[in-house]
C-alpha cells in the first residue's frame, strides 16, 4: 500500500521550505535548472493542487483551497515504499553506505581524475544502505533516474515508481558496476604490479569482474579494466610517478607489497627507486592534496613514509628507504610473515563484518611482514591542518603477545586519503575463495573514495 502524509503549508514565500518538495526539475527545462512554470506542472501532475515554485533548485509543492482562516491549507500526498540492495561490482558482497536516491536528471558526471570530493546535500528520496546494503524509501509515484553510488562507483537505471507498493528493485539496478559504460561510472584506477611472491590486489579486483579471472584464479592480463604499470607489456612506474599530470589522470593509486631483487622478468623497475627522487615525493604529496587516493600495502609503506612521514611510524629508520624491510628480516619470526589475529575496532566495518562476512573480532589476517610502532595522534583542530588516522583494523604482533598492532590506517590529506595495511591484501596466491582479509579490501575500495564529510 502506498503511504498517506499531510504537510501544513503556510503561505507566503518565506515558508515554502515547509512544504514538500521534489527534487530537480523536468528534462525539458533549459541547461537543467528548473523554472517556476516547469515546477508548477510537474507539482500538479504529483496531485498538489495549487502547482509549486523552484527553490534552491528543487520543485517545492503546494496545494489546498485558498487557504484555512489561520492561513494555511492541508496537502496530502502518497507515497510508494521502494526497497533494494546494493551490491558491490561483480555482485561479490552487499554494501553497506551506499547513496540511493531517486530524481528527475542525472547528476553531473564524476570527473575523470582525481578531485576533491565534497559532500552534497542528496534529493529528497534518498537513503543510505544498511550494514546488510538494504534500503528503503518512500517515493512520490512518477518515472525517476535511480542513482546508487560509493565513492567513484556510480550506477544510474531508469524506474518508475507505480502508485501502490511496497515494490522491491531488482538487484541488478543497484549493483555497482565493474566497467564504465551507459550510466555506469568506474574510479579510474591504476596499480602497480608486484612479483609473484608479493600482494596481488588486482585478482580481487578481477573478482569483481573488473578483469576476467582465468584457470589459475588469477587476473587474465589485457581483461583489466584499470591500468597496470611496471611489469613486461607495461609502462615502467617512472612514467607514473615522475609525471604529476599522469597522476591526476586516477582516482585511484594501488601500490601492492612487493620488493626489488633485481631485474627478474616480473617488474620493470625497482618498485620504490623512484622515491629518492624529490620531485617524486612533492608529486605523490600534490597528487593527494588534490583528492587523489593512494592505497599501499605492507613492503610499499616507502611510497608514504618518505613524503608523509608525520603520520605512522614504521619499524625501522623513517629516513632510510626500505628500513622497514630490513627490521623485518632481522627477525627470524617474521622474515616470512605471520599471520595476526585480529579485529575490527570500527562500528561500521564492524556491522558490515558480521552482516556479510565473518565474526568482526575473530579474523586471521595473512601475510604481514612489517609493523606500525605508532600512529600520530595530531589533534590539530585547523580544518586545514594534518587530521589523525583512523585505524581499522587491530592485531596481535608475533615478537611481543603483549602488543595489539594497528594493521590497517587512513588518513586525509589535503582533499584527497591515503591507506595502508600492513598484511597482504590478497591473503596467499591464487585462490577462488575471497578471505576476509579480500572483504575488507572491498569495503575500503569503496570507502576510500567518499567524500570527506557526512551531508546532514
Amino acid at each position: 500500500m502506498a503511504k498517506a502524509f499531510t504537510f501544513r503549508i503556510v503561505v507566503g514565500c518565506a515558508a515554502l521550505l515547509a512544504a514538500p518538495f521534489v527534487p530537480g526539475c523536468s528534462s525539458e527545462d533549459a541547461g537543467g535548472v528548473c523554472t517556476n512554470e516547469s515546477c508548477r506542472s510537474r507539482c500538479l501532475a504529483l496531485g498538489y493542487t495549487t502547482g509549486g515554485q523552484c527553490v534552491a533548485g528543487n520543485c517545492v509543492c503546494g496545494g489546498g483551497d485558498g487557504g484555512d482562516a489561520d492561513g494555511t491549507s492541508d496537502v496530502t500526498g502518497r507515497t510508494t515504499r521502494m526497497t533494494g540492495k546494493v551490491w558491490s561490482p561483480g555482485g561479490v558482497v552487499p554494501i553497506s553506505g551506499a547513496l540511493v536516491y531517486f530524481a528527475f536528471t542525472d547528476p553531473a558526471p564524476i570527473p575523470p581524475g582525481a578531485y576533491p570530493e565534497t559532500c552534497q546535500d542528496p534529493p529528497a528520496f534518498h537513503a543510505l544502505s544498511a550494514a546488510d546494503g538494504t534500503w528503503a524509501i518512500d517515493v512520490l509515484p512518477g518515472t525517476y533516474r535511480l542513482v546508487t553510488q560509493k565513492g567513484q562507483f556510480r550506477r544510474i537505471r531508469d524506474i518508475t515508481v507505480p502508485e501502490t507498493g511496497p515494490v522491491e528493485v531488482d538487484t541488478e539496478l543497484t549493483t555497482l558496476p565493474s566497467r564504465n559504460g551507459e550510466g555506469d561510472t568506474i574510479p579510474h584506477i591504476a596499480l602497480l604490479w608486484a612479483l609473484e611472491g608479493g600482494d596481488h590486489i588486482e585478482d580481487v579486483l578481477a573478482k569483481m569482474q573488473m578483469g576476467d579471472v582465468g584457470s589459475d584464479d588469477r587476473l587474465v592480463l589485457g581483461s583489466e579494466q584499470f591500468d597496470i604499470y611496471n611489469t613486461t607489456g607495461y609502462p615502467p612506474n617512472t612514467d607514473l610517478l615522475g609525471s604529476l599530470d599522469r597522476m591526476l589522470e586516477y582516482h585511484i593509486l594501488f601500490f601492492p607489497c612487493t620488493v626489488w631483487f633485481g631485474y627478474d622478468g616480473e617488474q620493470l623497475n625497482d618498485p620504490t627507486g623512484p622515491l629518492s627522487d624529490p620531485a617524486v615525493l612533492d608529486n605523490l604529496r600534490a597528487y593527494a592534496n588534490a583528492g587523489g587516493k593512494i592505497y599501499a600495502t605492507d613492503m610499499m609503506y616507502d611510497i608514504f613514509e618518505q613524503p608523509m612521514p608525520e603520520y605512522l611510524e614504521m619499524c625501522g629508520d623513517d629516513a632510510q628507504l626500505n628500513a622497514a624491510d630490513e627490521e623485518a628480516w632481522a627477525h627470524g619470526e617474521t622474515m616470512s610473515g605471520w599471520t595476526s589475529h585480529g579485529r575490527s575496532i570500527v562500528a561500521e566495518l564492524s556491522a558490515w563484518l558480521d552482516a556479510n562476512v565473518t565474526d568482526h573480532e575473530n579474523i586471521d589476517f595473512l601475510g604481514n611482514f612489517v609493523w606500525i610502532d605508532d600512529v600520530f595522534d595530531m589533534p590539530d583542530p585547523d580544518p586545514l591542518g594534518p587530521k589523525p588516522p583512523t585505524v581499522w583494523v587491530t592485531g596481535d604482533f608475533i615478537l611481543d603477545p603483549s602488543r595489539t598492532l594497528p594493521l590497517t590506517v587512513t588518513w586525509p590529506y589535503g582533499a584527497g586519503k591515503v591507506l595502508f595495511s600492513t598484511y597482504h591484501t590478497v591473503g596467499e596466491g591464487g585462490h577462488p575463495s575471497i578471505e576476509p582479509q579480500e572483504y575488507i579490501l572491498i569495503y575500503l575500495i569503496m570507502e576510500i573514495g567518499v567524500c570527506q564529510e557526512p551531508f546532514g
